[in-house]
């Protein structure tokens, strides 16, 4: 009878329908689940560039005190220089007019 074959070929058609989409939620879940690992891998790549960051911060802080350190003492050697200097170019000053007058 034409209603049965009817009813068949359309019960056939959403067996197909419903296999088909079965496989496409599985192929998705697969993605999902791949997508989910990239997304857990790349979240601890950014926690550990931060850290990475946090200790290039650290080393490069330490890098300007130690700097600015040495810049202070450069600073007071060439201060202790140029009295140094100063003293001598007088010394020499002095003793040049002590030793002219003997």
């Amino acid at each position: 009878d034409d209603h049965k074959n009817w009813c068949d070929l359309e019960l056939s058609k959403t067996n197909t329908s419903i296999d088909d989409k079965s496989d496409k939620l599985e192929e998705l879940s697969i993605k999902i689940q791949n997508h989910d690992a990239t997304a857990i891998q790349l979240a601890e790549d950014i926690r550990k560039a931060d850290d990475m960051i946090a200790a290039i911060d650290a080393h490069m802080k330490e890098a300007t005190e130690i700097r600015s350190v040495g810049r202070a003492e450069n600073a007071a050697a060439i201060k202790d220089s140029e009295d140094a200097r100063t003293a001598i170019t007088s010394a020499i000053a002095v003793l040049k007019d002590f030793y002219k007058s003997s």
